[in-house]
């Protein structure tokens, strides 16, 4: 590889793209590691990107760095993947969703059949605070590269435009949607225009879905790197969703020794701390 010559990569939904340290830097950042620290991995990583290597790669290099610097970074680091851990059927992250909402306070419903003007809609969240009333549609995908298009928006503004004229929208602030993977430009700008609330991996453009998700330490119980797959999915289907919900009588009841206990419950007390 001549020197100065671009790596092209190529991201999660098949398109190409050069390699940017300085996008991996950002991205480090974000995970709250100091500035140094961020840009010692992405110097380490770049030397060992090749052309034509996946995100997916990358990202599997710069975590195995990360993990030596701080257990609570990589938590940070790898909050997408945890979302996908929430499918692969979608009900979960409705249910995260809802937690969302409740951890502003706001009283929530989910999967509720509500009468717009012409028909009925059905709402995977109702959230209420006072006057304030929100919708909110959540659109869970499998796959990282699928993106939430213009065809997404319109529609959820169409069903807005339905519920707002109906008997059950009249006090109706805002309606969102909520993704665990991108949307597009023209789904950004036509939100913009329109008023629609996006909620995802580079939405809203000033603090998107995940750093709020951060700031607001609403990890999910997928985070958890003392939970293997199976404990994880163990702990969802028991309607389990963020790791604050854990304590030690919980844990036991699901079958887990006093040594994995200690484990799990010394990482959520470190994420609570929140020092990097």
């Amino acid at each position: 590889m001549q020197q100065g010559k671009n790596k092209y990569i190529y991201k999660a939904n098949g398109s190409k793209e050069a390699f940017s340290k300085n996008k991996l830097i950002r991205s480090l950042e974000r995970t709250g590691l100091h500035s140094k620290a961020c840009k010692d991995i992405a110097d380490h990583v770049s030397k060992e990107v090749q052309d034509g290597d996946k995100t997916k790669t990358i990202y599997r290099k710069a975590l195995r760095l990360v993990r030596q610097k701080s257990a609570v970074a990589t938590v940070h680091y790898s909050l997408k993947k945890a979302l996908f851990e929430l499918g692969p059927e979608g009900h979960f992250f409705e249910d995260y969703v809802g937690r969302y909402f409740q951890k502003k306070e706001f009283e929530t419903q989910e999967c509720r059949i509500l009468q717009g003007k012409f028909v009925k809609h059905e709402v995977d969240c109702v959230s209420q605070k006072g006057s304030e009333k929100y919708f909110s549609e959540c659109k869970f995908h499998n796959r990282a590269g699928t993106k939430n298009d213009i065809k997404v928006a319109l529609y959820v503004k169409a069903r807005w435009d339905d519920l707002k004229s109906g008997p059950e929208g009249k006090s109706l602030s805002g309606y969102y949607i909520f993704s665990n993977t991108s949307f597009s430009t023209d789904a950004i700008t036509y939100s913009l225009g329109t008023g629609l609330r996006l909620m995802g991996v580079n939405a809203p453009a000033d603090k998107s879905f995940i750093q709020d998700i951060r700031e607001m330490k609403l990890y999910p119980v997928t985070s958890l790197r003392s939970l293997n797959k199976t404990e994880k999915h163990l702990l969802l289907q028991k309607k389990i969703i963020l790791a604050e919900d854990l304590n030690p009588s919980v844990l036991f009841k699901s079958g887990f020794d006093n040594n994995k206990v200690n484990e799990i419950m010394e990482e959520i007390k470190q994420l609570m701390k929140g020092h990097v």
